[in-house]
C-alpha cells in the first residue's frame, strides 16, 4: 500500500515541478512510428469479441483493433501474461467486470458503437489497464481509498494510446482500408486533449489545485472530470518512460474490508 501511495506523491511532485500542461501536449507528425501493433505483444493475449449490437462494426474487424490497441500498451510489460478478454457490447458505461467468465476469462463491456474505431480505442485502453493494475483485488466489499489513482492512470492510458495510434494510422493503420479514417482518428485525440475541463485554470497550480480537489477524489474515485485533468498532466511521464511494469504491483496486497492510506 505504501508503495502506491509513494508513487502517487511522486508523480505528483514531478507534475508540479516541471509545471506541465495538457495544452504543451501536440501530436508530432515526425515522431511517425511503423508498424500497427498487432505482433507478438498483443499475441500473449486472446481476446474475443462476442456478437451483439455493434452497429454496422463487425466482431471481426474489432477484434483486429483491440489486437492493436494490446499491442500498444503491452510493449510496456513485456513479462506480462493475461488470461483471455471476452468483449460485449454494453448500453451502458463501459466497464470491465470483477466477476469472471467461466474459463476465467475477463469480461470486458464497450460502449463504442459502429464504425467509431477511435472511440473503442479510447475504452478499451482503460479497461485493460485495469486489468493490469490487478483491479479485481479490490472488488467490494474492498474499498480501495487509492482507487481515484487507479482511474486517473487509466484515463491517461486511453490518451497515450490514443496519440500512439494518431501517429501510425494514416501510414498503417490496423486494417489497410482503414486509413482514411486517420484524419477523423487524430481531429477525436485532439479534441479530448484539449478539452477545457483536462486544463487547470489559469494561475494554479497542481498542487494548489488537489488540496482543493484531493479529498474529494479519495471519497469518489469517479469524479471524472477531476480525473481527467490529473490524466492530462500524467501524460508525459508515461510518454517519456517506456518501463510500466511497477503497475502490476498495484492492489497485489489489497487486504479485506476497507483500504485506507
Amino acid at each position: 500500500m505504501r508503495r502506491v501511495v509513494a508513487c502517487a506523491s511522486i508523480a505528483l511532485s514531478l507534475l508540479t515541478a516541471h509545471g506541465v500542461r495538457a495544452a504543451d501536449l501536440r501530436i508530432d507528425p515526425q515522431q511517425k512510428k511503423s508498424g500497427n501493433g498487432k505482433g507478438v505483444e498483443s499475441r500473449r493475449l486472446v481476446i474475443r469479441v462476442a456478437p451483439g449490437e455493434w452497429g454496422d462494426a463487425t466482431p471481426e474487424e474489432i477484434e483486429t483493433l483491440l489486437y492493436a490497441v494490446a499491442g500498444t500498451l503491452l510493449t510496456h510489460f513485456p513479462e506480462r501474461q493475461l488470461d483471455p478478454i471476452v468483449v460485449s457490447p454494453t448500453r451502458q458505461d463501459p466497464v470491465v467486470l470483477y466477476q469472471k467468465g467461466p474459463a476465467n476469462e475477463y469480461q470486458v463491456h464497450l460502449a463504442a458503437k459502429g464504425k467509431r474505431w477511435a472511440e473503442f480505442v479510447y475504452e478499451f485502453s482503460h479497461e485493460l489497464f485495469h486489468i493490469l493494475a490487478n483491479y479485481e483485488n479490490h472488488a467490494p466489499p474492498k474499498i480501495a481509498s487509492y482507487l481515484w489513482f487507479e482511474e486517473t492512470m487509466c484515463e491517461a492510458v486511453s490518451m497515450y494510446t490514443l496519440i500512439q495510434m494518431s501517429m501510425t494510422w494514416e501510414q498503417s493503420p490496423p486494417r489497410a482500408e482503414w486509413a482514411s479514417y486517420a484524419p477523423t482518428f487524430t481531429g477525436f485525440t485532439g479534441r479530448v486533449l484539449n478539452e477545457p475541463h483536462r486544463q487547470l485554470p489559469a494561475n494554479t497550480s497542481l498542487a494548489q489545485w488537489f488540496r482543493e480537489n484531493g479529498p474529494l477524489l479519495l471519497e469518489n474515485p469517479y469524479l471524472r472530470g477531476k480525473n481527467e485533468l490529473i490524466a492530462n498532466l500524467f501524460l508525459p511521464i508515461l510518454e517519456h518512460s517506456q518501463d510500466w511494469q511497477a503497475v502490476g504491483f498495484l492492489n497485489l496486497d489489497a487486504p479485506q474490508g476497507k483500504i485506507g492510506l
